[in-house]
């Protein structure tokens, strides 16, 4: 809702600017050039704030809360709703182990799909991991498709992380780029 109060606020001064430069070219205090130099400015200023106060938002559509029901984490990939893993080479010795499979599977449920991904409308993330709770202040870059996520309110970069996601069908793809390799969810609400 304050993002929008932003937008609005940014409408009416450009609105009021654009009046009262019409008004001073009315009065003859303006030039045609003087009067379309200063229109171009605001026009141009007025873009640049509003197309800026759209780049780092919240997203209402990934506010929630978000359960994984498939991940790859470089070493295997696991889907619950397909009730299929397929494993890389690192663990492709455990290929034809039943016992061994049922057990990578049964440790994947307990680390992986067991946590949730909350984002609040007031710009909160939480993971809710099988230990702890991460709680981290997030921004959207809707341009290039990341999640900014900062633990010090992003008072400095050394604290913010980019995620990069993307959201269709009500998925909500999120990778977690730390630690290395990153870890790629599939979530659903």
């Amino acid at each position: 809702m304050e993002h929008i109060q932003l937008k609005l606020t940014f409408v009416a001064r450009f609105c009021y600017i654009s009046t009262k430069i019409t008004e001073l070219r009315l009065a003859g205090c303006c030039t045609q050039v003087n009067f379309d130099m200063d229109l171009k400015n605001t026009l141009f200023l007025f873009l640049t704030i509003f197309i800026s106060s759209n780049t780092f938002s919240q997203n209402d559509e990934i506010s929630g809360k978000w359960k994984p029901f498939a991940i790859d984490n470089g070493e295997f990939y696991m889907n619950t709703e397909t009730d299929s893993i397929s494993l890389y080479q690192e663990l492709t010795y455990i290929n034809n182990d039943s016992l061994k499979i049922n057990q990578l599977r049964e440790i994947a449920n307990h680390i992986y799909f067991n946590q949730a991904h909350t984002f609040t409308e007031n710009g909160k993330y939480i993971q809710d991991l099988i230990a702890m709770n991460l709680e981290f202040d997030y921004k959207i870059d809707k341009t290039q498709n990341i999640i900014l996520a900062s633990d010090n309110k992003f008072e400095n970069e050394k604290g913010t992380v980019e995620l990069p996601y993307w959201l269709k069908d009500e998925i909500l793809y999120l990778e977690i780029p730390v630690p290395e390799p990153s870890i790629k969810l599939w979530l659903k609400k």
